[in-house]
């Protein structure tokens, strides 16, 4: 049977350099060669081969909640919340109180936090 594991997500961006600086400054991703050398297309590595593809085009028909969200694991949750708190973004439980994390019914710690198209990000103990 074939094994199959995530590769990329695609998020449609309305400003790409904006959404750029977030992933990159935020988050701390580094960008990484986008191979198929479009302008309106940024390539920004998570995990072992994986990466995040952002995409500039019309966002007018694009729908988020937080339901849908990308979920990043990172090994020190503290200094990571630490941080994000210090670019400036909010950051919050699953109820949106901003400031508070969030404890799963898994066990794992995670907070909350919105690009700045309003994608949810959900950033959490690495487990």
């Amino acid at each position: 049977m074939a094994a199959f594991r995530i590769n990329h997500l695609s998020i449609l961006v309305a400003d790409l350099r904006r959404s750029a600086d977030f992933y990159e400054k935020v988050l701390r991703l580094p960008e990484i060669e986008c191979k198929v050398g479009k302008p309106t297309i940024r390539w920004f590595g998570i995990g072992d081969s994986q990466s995040i593809h952002l995409i500039e085009g019309d966002f007018g028909a694009t729908f988020v909640t937080m339901s849908t969200h990308l979920c990043i694991a990172v090994t020190d949750l503290d200094e990571a919340i630490a941080h994000i708190g210090s670019t400036g973004t909010v950051y919050g439980n699953l109820a949106r109180e901003p400031g508070k994390v969030h404890m799963r019914a898994d066990g794992i710690r995670s907070v909350y936090l919105q690009d700045p198209d309003g994608y949810w990000i959900e950033v959490s103990d690495d487990y």
